[in-house]
């Protein structure tokens, strides 16, 4: 009872802020079988997403942490997560001052 009453105080107060820390694991393929419905090409698909993969993983230590909850929040939002929505908003957060 004193645990659900602190969670839900915690979450209620804003207290409880879940940081990533690592990059997220996405499915590259679903998201690019997607955009290849949507008439793209899969296989430009699976590098721009891959080459975007490989950024975060040099550059991810480097966002503010806030940032990259907010944007790993933000890239689950609408349909399958993707890599390259992930870098470009926390590229734009990087530059807002």
């Amino acid at each position: 009872m004193l645990a659900t009453g602190l969670l839900s105080l915690s979450l209620s107060t804003g207290l409880f802020v879940p940081i990533a820390d690592t990059v997220p694991r996405f499915d590259i393929e679903a998201g690019c079988r997607g955009v290849a419905a949507a008439g793209g090409t899969a296989s430009g698909c699976r590098e721009e997403e891959r080459n975007a993969l490989a950024s975060l993983e040099t550059k991810w230590a480097g966002y503010r942490p806030a940032n990259r909850t907010e944007c790993l929040e933000a890239s689950r939002l609408v349909g399958t997560p993707s890599y390259v929505q992930l870098l470009t908003c926390l590229e734009i957060a990087a530059n807002k001052p």
